[in-house]
């Protein structure tokens, strides 16, 4: 087993948001932090949400956009005869960057195509315009990422 290990090279950083299937969302009010599990997707150094309108998310958001997100993949428990001994297999991007809601129906529907595609689907894709106004779509901007393996 290898040891913790940074990964700076960007197309690693990308692989790993490519295979990711969830990430982590962390938000933070005035009082407490918050963090929730969110199905997303990835293109060029932006991470694209979709949520209802309404939530304690989106009311975090819209007091405060700065964001912290943490998506792993090839995540593996390593179980040892000694407890004390089991490890855990992973790659992870911890990334920073500002929440932006998506208003024009356009940008909303690149934002659930993205979504669509990190899932393996393929467009184009035929939204429904009530149901696209009904949703919340969320661009978040990175402004820093990083990457770190275990066991690899």
């Amino acid at each position: 087993m290898g040891s913790k290990k940074l990964i700076q090279d960007p197309q690693q950083i990308e692989s790993i948001l490519s295979t990711a299937r969830f990430l982590r969302l962390a938000l933070s009010d005035a009082e407490n932090p918050y963090i929730v599990p969110m199905s997303f997707g990835y293109k060029k150094n932006a991470i694209y949400l979709h949520s209802s309108q309404k939530g304690r998310k989106i009311e975090i958001l819209k007091k405060n956009p700065r964001i912290c997100f943490e998506a792993a993949a090839e995540t593996e428990l390593i179980i040892a005869d000694d407890p004390c001994n089991y490890n855990v297999r992973y790659r992870s991007v911890i990334g920073f960057g500002q929440a932006k809601f998506l208003e024009a129906y356009n940008e909303k529907v690149d934002g659930l195509t993205v979504l669509s595609e990190h899932y393996g689907k393929k467009g184009p894709f035929e939204f429904e315009e009530w149901k696209v106004n009904r949703l919340c779509v969320i661009r978040i901007e990175i402004e820093k990422m990083t990457g770190k393996e275990s066991g690899f």
